[in-house]
């Protein structure tokens, strides 16, 4: 009797192009895959951790890591003005904006020198550690309708407005570079050199991506006080990481990097038409980017780069609007609670859990097959509780039907054999958990051609 294997194959390969192109391991439709706990194996999230509660009062805007200044995990900024640290489990307001205006990518949020500076859209905040005080029109003068991006390179702090790059060096400040007065900044970007501030710029005010309009790559000498190289590119940068000394970028609704030269192309994002810096971070040597309701994963599981989406929004229908590592393999995602205020989650992913969905890639067999069994090979099952998940099916219109639900009671199983008659020439199979943080080794499908 033929059969077909899901194994540790498809599951280091990554997500496929789309659910009819089946060109890498399973489909894109499966959501909060955890794969890096144990690489090979296919396991699902634990049920995230709420962070934010109800000292959360608007939507988190933009985030930095705090570097143990004093211990905290993160300092937040909402679009409220509100500025939190978070210390563990623990979020708190310190900070409530004066009348200051903080704005989704217009808003940056860095540290520098024990401090901490942010930007709204007319002016720089200066605040102290752990945002014990704050001084909000510390640098006043930013232009309005405009992105002001901050970051550090050797000693130095740079913010953008508009054509302008500014300094801070702890004691004096001052114009550190003048663009031409055509563009306009909309990322600030360290070079994996070390040394220099690359600027990316659009040449019209194109935030929307409405208007045709190509963008400017600006390579700044903090040495010389001036820029060095002018790169031409086909679409205004919106957000960018540098991860594995790779410059990565967004434009529009894509996803690539930046080589120097140009703009490569490496994913189309499903449903995110902006996607600012504060939307990308790496989860230690995994890169991680919103795409609407998802976070998707882009690295090496073993078969080389591939996507995958670790996480998706499942509570409501707001996007992400910012994604942060804890550390210790921790992820931080914050959106809207659908009202004014805002959610922030938190997602271990050392452990497993039973929130997600597998599903395979659409197996096109050429001739009509009849599937009689399908084995499950898995972790122990557990011997002091249940484990439950269910097997399906997905037709060619979508809809899907239970093959088997499956549920063991305190015993100690670790293959699951299901009889099955289901008659097929594209078949779909797919796996949601429902008790336990079972992991999967193998999925075996033996079939006999009848037509």
């Amino acid at each position: 009797m033929p059969i077909l294997d899901i194994d540790a194959k498809n599951f280091i390969a990554g997500e496929s192009q789309s659910d009819f192109i089946s060109d890498k391991g399973f489909s894109p439709d499966s959501i909060n895959l955890n794969l890096t706990k144990i690489r090979g194996l296919l396991y699902f999230n634990e049920a995230v951790t709420d962070r934010g509660g109800a000292v959360l009062t608007g939507n988190i805007i933009a985030s930095s890591p705090d570097p143990a200044y004093l211990g905290n995990d993160a300092y937040y900024l909402d679009d409220e003005g509100a500025f939190y640290t978070l210390d563990g489990a623990t979020l708190t307001k310190k900070q409530t904006s004066s009348g200051y205006t903080y704005i989704l990518g217009t808003s940056e949020i860095i540290p520098f020198k024990q401090e901490i500076f942010a930007t709204s859209n007319t002016a720089i905040a200066k605040l102290t550690n752990n945002f014990a005080a704050i001084i909000e029109d510390w640098w006043a003068g930013l232009t309005v309708a405009y992105r002001h991006p901050m970051e550090v390179v050797e000693d130095e702090l740079f913010i953008a407005n508009k054509n302008v790059i500014y300094y801070w060096n702890g004691t004096s400040s001052g114009t550190a570079f003048t663009l031409p007065s055509e563009v306009n900044i909309t990322s600030l970007r360290k070079h994996p050199d070390g040394r220099t501030l690359l600027a990316f710029t659009g040449i019209t005010v194109n935030y929307s991506h409405t208007r045709n309009g190509g963008g400017k790559v600006y390579f700044c000498d903090p040495v010389i006080r001036d820029w060095t190289r002018e790169v031409e590119i086909e679409a205004q940068v919106e957000g960018s990481r540098v991860v594995g000394g790779i410059i990565y970028v967004t434009w529009g609704n894509n996803f690539g990097y930046f080589n120097g030269s140009g703009l490569i192309f490496l994913k189309k994002f499903a449903t995110s038409i902006i996607t600012y810096s504060h939307n990308i971070i790496n989860l230690e040597d995994i890169l991680l980017v919103r795409d609407g309701l998802n976070i998707l994963g882009f690295g090496n599981l073993g078969a080389g780069n591939v996507w995958w989406k670790l996480f998706r929004n499942t509570a409501n229908s707001q996007n992400i609007n910012n994604i942060l590592y804890k550390g210790d393999n921790k992820l931080l995602a914050a959106y809207s609670d659908g009202a004014d205020a805002g959610k922030l989650v938190e997602i271990d992913y050392d452990n497993a859990g039973t929130t997600g969905a597998f599903y395979s890639n659409r197996y096109n067999f050429g001739s009509t097959i009849k599937i009689r069994r399908i084995d499950i090979f898995h972790d122990t099952t557990n011997t002091m509780g249940t484990t439950a998940f269910d097997v399906k099916h997905r037709l060619l219109d979508d809809t899907e039907e239970i093959i088997e639900s499956i549920s063991y009671d305190s015993q100690s199983i670790n293959k699951t054999r299901i009889q099955c008659d289901i008659t097929a020439d594209i078949f779909q199979l797919v796996i949601v958990p429902q008790t336990d943080d079972m992991g999967i080794k193998l999925i075996r499908i033996y079939y006999d051609p009848i037509k």
